[in-house]
């Protein structure tokens, strides 16, 4: 919270608990962008469901331009998933409460580093 570290990693249910002082955080610009990984974990139709993935939507509720009044804008949110279905990647939008401008990008899975086999 004193601003000695430029990224830190937070699990769900720890960003739940911090809210209030993330928000002190954010009133001193102290926060650029809120990443989420393995965002599939919010949708209910996801294979990895956990339900303190869904009430993220935190995030945007409490860290845009109209609660806190020293921000001239929203703080980003950037949902980062290798494994979410048209039906999941809606229900990730809806239940972060992302514009339907939200920019998506798609890559493929194809992963030439990863290699797997099956031996007898």
């Amino acid at each position: 919270m004193n601003g000695v570290y430029s990224i830190v990693y937070v699990c769900p249910e720890t960003v739940l608990r911090l809210i209030e002082p993330l928000k002190r955080l954010a009133e001193n610009n102290g926060i650029a962008l809120f990443a989420i990984d393995e965002v599939h974990c919010v949708s209910k139709w996801g294979h990895d469901f956990r339900p303190d993935y869904r009430r993220l939507s935190v995030l945007r509720e409490n860290f845009s331009a109209a609660p806190i009044r020293s921000l001239r804008s929203d703080i980003p949110l950037m949902a980062l998933t290798a494994t979410a279905t048209l039906l999941v990647r809606e229900d990730i939008r809806k239940s972060l409460l992302m514009s339907n401008e939200t920019k998506l990008i798609l890559t493929s899975f194809f992963r030439p580093n990863l290699r797997f086999s099956v031996s007898t």
